[in-house]
C-alpha cells in the first residue's frame, strides 16, 4: 500500500541552502566559508614586519646611549630611530589584537586604529632611514627593506579597515 502522506522539509534541502549561500557571498565579494580569515589576515602581515623590526631594533637599543654616532648617522636620528624599532613593533602588536578582539566600545576601537597607524608611521620612519644613510642609490641591495616598507605603508595608510 501506498502512503499519502508526502514529505516537506521543514528547511530548504542542502542543495538550496548552499546555493543561497553561494549567492549571497557572491553578491558580497566573498569566499563562503573563510569569513574566519577577515579576522586574522592581517596578522600575516604585522607579525613578520613587527618580528623584523623588532630584531633591527633590540641590536641596536644597547648602543643608544654609550655610542649613538656609530653609524655614521646623527645621534637625536639614531636615537629616535631606536625607539622607533622598538615601540613600532609593540603598537603593530596592540593595535592587531584590537582589530581581531573587534571590541564594542568605538574609543577601544579608534585606539586600535591609531596604535596600527602609529606603529606603521614609525616603521616607515625607521626604514626609509636605514634606506636613506645606507642604501640609496644602490636600491637592489635593499629588496628585503623595501618590502618592509610597503608593508608599514600599509598599514599607516590602511590602519585596522
Amino acid at each position: 500500500m501506498a502512503s499519502d502522506a508526502t514529505y516537506t522539509p521543514s528547511r530548504p534541502s542542502i542543495r538550496n541552502d548552499l546555493g543561497a549561500r553561494l549567492d549571497a557571498a557572491r553578491l558580497a565579494g566573498s569566499v563562503p566559508g573563510f569569513g574566519w580569515a577577515d579576522r586574522v589576515a592581517h596578522w600575516a602581515l604585522r607579525i613578520p614586519l613587527a618580528a623584523l623590526l623588532l630584531e633591527y631594533g633590540l641590536d641596536k637599543f644597547p648602543g643608544v646611549f654609550t655610542e649613538p654616532g656609530a653609524y655614521g648617522v646623527p645621534a637625536v636620528l639614531f636615537v629616535l630611530s631606536a625607539f622607533a624599532e622598538i615601540l613600532g613593533p609593540v603598537a603593530l602588536i596592540l593595535g592587531g589584537v584590537v582589530q581581531t578582539w573587534r571590541p564594542r566600545a568605538g574609543w577601544l576601537r579608534l585606539s586600535g586604529d591609531v596604535l596600527t597607524r602609529a606603529g606603521g608611521f614609525a616603521a616607515v620612519a625607521a626604514i626609509g632611514g636605514v634606506i636613506a644613510f645606507f642604501y640609496w642609490g644602490s636600491l637592489y641591495l635593499t629588496h628585503p627593506h623595501l618590502m618592509m616598507l610597503g608593508l608599514a605603508a600599509y598599514l599607516m595608510l590602511r590602519g585596522n579597515r
